[in-house]
């Protein structure tokens, strides 16, 4: 106390930003407490400058607008509600509205509307962050988040309701704060001004002998937490640059974050996505690592804010793990921090990240590094121990619960590896070091693949189907492989007119250059067996991702389910994750036989490749400008039927049909008097007249499904009607409430346990086999 006290006296600057910095969260404290605020806008609010078409209700219950065409105008049909005074925080938006973008047609479609809705305000435009708000014909109430900033208390926080055609008619607009965003708030600005008074306090308060030991202490994380600020640039913005697959995993993100507050745990299907009928993308396509953004969401931060924490994390992954990788490797921390630099700024880490937003993948890529250690550290020493083949297990464990796709490709790199180095392979020590490492893979993954690989042998999912790729036409070009800049945003497509950077990029391709030079040089100096070894390998990967590698074919040779299994990867380009990677290592390892013989020459190669890493990501990001930015605050309701291209959905389903999300009775003496989701279960109200009859509910029949009724707990028979709607037996004369909700099957929470369990032995065994330092 004495230490902190002295210096606050010899630092007066820094004692003042302290007390400013504590009476923020003293105030944001105290706003924790009190009731939340809520604020109802009703349609006599809002302005009419449109009598012939637009007009209150007579109980005054709604405005009603409807233009049956004979009203034509110049201007936007608009009506705007009254200021009103909005205190800061974050606000549940719920509209009760009704839609019907073609009355002579109904449809009831949510690819339909007759209008939305925006919120703004005139005087503090800056302060209002708040999504555009589709009004769609397949609903009668909508919601979304508003978030007004921290210390903004508006007075003209202004609703618009923008009309299109057809009728329309708003009945109220509600808001009600959300008190845990008061919480978040508090935490967000104590992390930040932590972060401040840290670098404050390194950087002009911790002066002396001390204070420089200090500093030098702190090189190595400080340069890590330098190379991932970098990497994250595009990241530090109000909005996201537009990826590929974003709206995709943004929609993962946001119906893991409904399951979560509904209890799931872990998430293995989304009863939200497809516009209520659920989707068991979770199954197919591990969540575990979005638990991070889900939870955030949960907390109430923007959508657009969450993802950009997750990419931040991943991002500190891949160098924390690239880290301890390549220091192994080259044997230095030097070596370890410009591996880290060249693996985290690689062009292809950075296209999957921006350019494709391939979530899976990029997180694959930043537990890549532990696998490769773990390879070396096996095969560095006569008898591994846990220490040397952990990293091996936790990196493919972490694989499977990522990117399948990723885990195939490094799991056939691993086969070739191990016949290639068949003699040390067979060796009982290192054979038994891969026993354990596969196995405590396995248990670390259980929880995830056994339930898949069930799900996917007991439901006929679109994926099992006749899916066989055509990899060699997406192939690399010379030329694009070899550019040292890519020419920025671009798609998939065959050719090269209209692709991404796909490339090794500027950076790695002077580390080839350096890594050809020390194998000319092999007969005259003593190179490690790494450095052909990685090299080889990453060749290899380069050759799989070119247009001239014959995967036509390969697959017609293997036959179809042998054509199907090699063209799982879609893209041959994957293959420059693996490649990536292995040049970093091989570069790294050419720059250590370089200083051993020619140190001078080995600095200015390390400058060298310095200098291109900062060119590349720089040329990067400014390509990066140029492309389509998104607020994303949230989702709209049209974005939860993003599924990709559906490859999980039931065989012979189709997507289109979601935009209908209503139960259809099988007779005409059955009425439907209800129907909605509440906490993931679906709650179905009917009343019949007749004998048994039966009635399709909008909900895919995955299968684990119960229907019960609510008051009595009898079960209903179940069947999958058409396109694989879950179709319930009625029996005559029934009227009640009926719950259908999907529940995990018990042998399920047996792999969870045994996961788990590997989990806390393998950390606790970390912890008491701690490993020395890196050398020097």
């Amino acid at each position: 106390m004495q230490q902190i006290l002295s210096l606050l006296r010899k630092n007066k600057g820094f004692a003042v930003l302290l007390a400013a910095e504590l009476a923020v969260l003293v105030w944001l404290f105290a706003g924790l407490f009190g009731p939340a605020y809520k604020l109802t806008l009703s349609p006599d609010v809002f302005t009419n400058e449109f009598t012939d078409i637009a007009a209150l209700s007579k109980d005054g219950s709604a405005l009603q607008i409807q233009n049956d065409g004979s009203f034509e105008t110049d201007k936007e049909i608009t009506f705007s509600s009254a200021p009103a005074a909005l205190a800061a925080g974050a606000y549940d938006v719920t509209v009760e509205y009704f839609s019907c973008q073609t009355p002579d047609s109904p449809t009831f479609s949510v690819l339909q509307s007759a209008g939305s809705l925006t919120f703004s305000s005139e005087k503090v435009s800056s302060a209002v962050q708040a999504d555009t708000l589709t009004l769609d014909d397949g609903h009668r109430t909508v919601s979304t988040r508003l978030w007004v900033s921290s210390g903004a208390r508006l007075q003209d926080l202004t609703a618009t309701l923008h009309y299109k055609e057809g009728q329309l008619y708003l009945y109220s607009i509600t808001l009600t704060e959300q008190p845990i965003y008061r919480l978040t708030r508090l935490v967000c600005f104590a992390v930040f001004f932590a972060v401040v008074d840290f670098l404050g306090w390194l950087l002009f308060a911790c002066v002396g002998a001390r204070g420089a030991a200090r500093r030098r202490a702190l090189r190595l994380p400080l340069a890590l937490l330098a190379i991932t600020v970098v990497a994250c640039l595009p990241l530090f913005s109000d909005h996201l640059y537009f990826g590929h697959d974003l709206r995709y995993h943004l929609q993962r993100i946001t119906a893991m974050a409904a399951e979560l507050s509904y209890g799931q745990f872990p998430v293995r299907i989304a009863t939200t996505t497809l516009n209520g009928y659920g989707y068991i993308n979770p199954l197919c396509y591990c969540e575990l690592f979005l638990t991070l953004p889900a939870l955030l969401y949960n907390a109430w931060l923007p959508l657009r804010t969450c993802y950009q924490v997750y990419v931040f994390a991943v991002t500190l992954a891949a160098c924390g793990f690239s880290y301890l990788c390549f220091a192994r490797i080259s044997g230095s921390r030097r070596g370890g921090v410009l591996g880290a630099a060249l693996y985290t700024l690689s062009a292809y880490r950075l296209v999957c990240v921006y350019f494709r937003a391939a979530v899976g993948e990029y997180t694959a890529m930043s537990f890549l590094p532990l696998v490769l250690l773990g390879v070396y550290e096996i095969y560095a020493c006569e008898k591994p121990r846990f220490a040397q083949w952990a990293p091996l297990a936790v990196g493919m464990a972490a694989l499977v619960q990522c990117h399948l796709i990723s885990t195939e490709l490094t799991g056939a790199f691993l086969l070739v590896f191990c016949l290639l180095r068949l003699r040390q392979t067979l060796h009982p020590a290192r054979l038994l070091a891969w026993c354990k490492a596969a196995a405590l893979a396995f248990g670390l993954s259980a929880w995830f693949l056994l339930p898949f690989v069930s799900t996917t042998l007991s439901v006929d999912l679109q994926v099992n189907g006749d899916l066989v790729g055509k990899p060699q036409r997406e192939g690399l070009t010379l030329m694009q492989l070899l550019n040292p800049f890519g020419p920025g945003f671009g798609g998939t497509s065959t050719g090269t007119s209209n692709d991404m950077s796909l490339t090794l990029g500027l950076p790695l391709l002077l580390g080839l250059a350096l890594v050809v030079y020390c194998l000319f040089r092999r007969d005259r100096w003593t190179l490690s067996p790494a450095l052909r070894t990685t090299t080889g390998l990453g060749v290899l990967a380069v050759l799989l991702s070119m247009q001239f590698f014959p995967w036509d074919f390969v697959e017609s040779w293997l036959g179809h389910t042998g054509g199907k299994l090699a063209g799982t990867f879609q893209y041959p380009w994957r293959f420059l994750s693996l490649a990536t990677l292995l040049f970093c290592a091989a570069t790294l390892l050419a720059l250590r036989a370089v200083q051993a013989h020619r140190p001078q020459a080995a600095r200015l190669a390390a400058l060298a490749l310095a200098v291109c890493i900062a060119v590349g990501t720089g040329v990067f990001q400014m390509q990066l400008l140029t492309s389509t930015e998104l607020t994303a605050n949230t989702i709209s309701r049209d974005d939860t039927r993003d599924a990709g291209v559906g490859e999980y959905m039931i065989d012979g389903c189709s997507i289109y049909e979601t935009i209908w999300a209503q139960p259809k009775p099988g007779s005409q003496d059955l009425t439907l008097t209800g129907y909605e989701k509440q906490q993931g279960v679906a709650y179905l109200s009917v009343e019949n007249a007749g004998g048994d009859t039966d009635i399709s509910v909008p909900i895919f029949n995955y299968g684990h499904y119960t229907a019960v009724d609510t008051e009595t707990g009898a079960a209903f028979a179940m069947t999958s009607g058409e396109n694989a709607r879950i179709v319930l037996a009625i029996p005559a004369g029934y009227s009640g409430t009926i719950a259908i909700a999907w529940q995990s099957p018990l042998w399920w929470r047996g792999c969870e346990l045994l996961s788990l369990l590997c989990a806390v032995g393998c950390l606790a065994f970390a912890l008491y086999r701690r490993r020395g330092p890196v050398p020097a």
